[in-house]
């Protein structure tokens, strides 16, 4: 036997007793959600970090657009972050929200059905490389710890890839089931394409999955994250996506809970239309004065299911009392009567949010019940004759609606209106004062918010009321101001409120 025979009868022994190639497992798949407080473009730093890395990464406006498909908001609770990622075929949801205060980023993991538990990436400077590889090694960690090991392709995995099947109905598929199994391509047999798929398995890596939205190509074998399929291997932790209360964070503009404490300032004035005469009734005016302000917003179903329609719906109230405030009768210059000067509501609200972003504006509906008082505490005169001016107690319904318009990430424009149907006025309208009296008013406020942190606003804003009274004509100073009550002397009044708010508000 020859020397070049025998080599060669060695090469094919060797040949045939070396394994076949392994299969390369394909990349992992995570979609990246928008941040949460980004105001300077951390998004797209944080996309093109992973994107260098071993990770397959689905970000921008891909993610947004599935995001609106599905009429998901920015708090995404587990059922859905199931959803978007069954939507973009990944196997990993990663959130992130930046914590302006301790300038960190913060994120969380979605796979194979649940939420890990939040990690911190500190955010120093974000375009260094140093930042980028931070951010690569720590989300690669914690995905590989959160997505389950997959094992290499199987041959028959392998032939798929290779030449997938086509998709016969009726006869076609008959045929092929009582037949020789399907030949491939180019006339190959099964066997014939597991070899050749071994081969360039072997020759080259393999290539990343398809991103979602590609129509020329395949769709990618391998699980889904929180499959609803109904022979779903594992019942219990689908069960768990179910029902777990969703994990939430609430933007600043969809607060579930809002409590505002502060200061305000406000003045009065009131006018009478009446007819000349000696002893017609003398305006009032007071310039504004110190006040305290308490008010709340709570969502109850914004608490657990911030994704729901129900979410819109809550409950406001709010107090306002002066807390300093006196006059002098003319007839009585040295006795200072302390007035009593107060107003409150509470009712129903329905939010909308035209968009999910934390700069998205909202628009509020809202109906409730309110009371406005003003009281001269005359029990230091000697004569009560000598303060000429009616005390006021009003209640009204205050239909209203409320807008907030965020400017960027830090700063937002509110505008409210209100009207105001009084039921009653109070002491002004007895017998021996004006009497009976039409009331219809309105209230107005605009103001600026300033989002200190995620759960801390400051809001200063200006506010007006005005209430018309129109006086019926039976009451004696309307009538017998001049000694005459055959005639109308006074016909109506105006009684205007005017002033300002500074609050600190809790919000989550």
């Amino acid at each position: 036997m020859t020397r070049s025979l025998c080599l060669l009868m060695f090469v094919a022994a060797a040949a045939a007793a070396l394994p076949a190639a392994p299969a390369f497992a394909r990349p992992t798949k995570v979609a990246l959600t928008p941040i949460t407080g980004d105001t300077a473009g951390l998004g797209k730093t944080v996309a093109g970090a992973l994107q260098d890395g071993e990770l397959e990464i689905v970000a921008g406006k891909q993610v947004t657009r599935a995001i609106d498909r599905l009429g998901l908001t920015d708090a995404l609770g587990e059922r859905d972050l199931a959803k978007l990622a069954d939507e973009l075929e990944v196997d990993a949801v990663v959130q992130g929200r930046f914590d302006r205060r301790g300038h960190r980023l913060r994120f969380t993991v979605f796979a194979g059905g649940k939420q890990g538990k939040p990690f911190s990436v500190q955010v120093g400077k974000a375009g260094s490389d140093r930042f980028r590889r931070l951010v690569r090694t720590t989300v690669e960690s914690r995905v590989a710890q959160a997505v389950p090991k997959r094992a290499p392709p199987s041959e028959a995995e392998a032939v798929a890839e290779a030449d997938p099947p086509a998709r016969h109905k009726g006869k076609k598929a008959d045929e092929a089931a009582e037949g020789d199994p399907p030949a491939g391509r180019e006339g190959k047999k099964p066997a014939e394409v597991a070899e050749t798929a071994k081969a360039a398995h072997a020759a080259e890596p393999a290539k990343p999955r398809h991103k979602a939205g590609d129509d020329d190509a395949p769709a990618a074998a391998g699980p889904k994250v929180a499959a609803r399929d109904d022979d779903d291997p594992a019942p219990s932790v689908q069960a768990r996506a179910e029902l777990a209360a969703p994990a939430t964070a609430h933007s600043a503009n969809l607060a579930a809970l809002r409590v505002d404490i502060g200061g305000s300032m406000a003045g009065r004035s009131v006018t009478f239309d009446t007819r000349a005469f000696a002893g017609s009734p003398r305006s009032y005016r007071n310039a504004p004065v110190p006040g305290a302000r308490v008010g709340g917003e709570l969502y109850p179903v914004a608490l657990i299911a911030p994704t729901s329609w129900l979410a819109g719906f809550g409950v406001a109230a709010d107090y306002d009392r002066t807390l300093s405030l006196t006059l002098r009768a003319s007839n009585e210059m040295t006795v200072p009567l302390a007035i009593a000067e107060r107003h409150d509501s509470f009712g129903l609200r329905y939010r909308l949010a035209f968009g999910h972003q934390p700069t998205s504006p909202t628009l509020t509906l809202g109906a409730g019940y309110g009371a406005r008082r003003f009281a001269v505490d005359r029990s230091g005169l000697q004569s009560p004759g000598s303060l000429d001016l009616p005390d006021v107690d009003y209640r009204m319904f205050d239909p209203g609606v409320a807008l907030r318009l965020p400017l960027g990430g830090h700063v937002a424009v509110t505008l409210a209106g209100q009207g105001l149907l009084v039921t009653s006025a109070g002491p002004i309208q007895r017998a021996d004062q004006y009497g009976a009296a039409r009331v219809l008013g309105g209230t107005a406020s605009a103001g600026v918010e300033l989002l200190v942190n995620e759960h801390l606003v400051l809001r200063v804003a200006a506010e007006a009321t005005q209430l018309s009274l129109a006086f019926s004509g039976n009451g004696m100073l309307a009538t017998s101001r001049d000694g005459d009550p055959s005639t109308v002397d006074v016909r109506g009044a105006t009684d205007r409120y005017h002033g300002g708010v500074v609050t600190a508000a809790v919000a989550y």
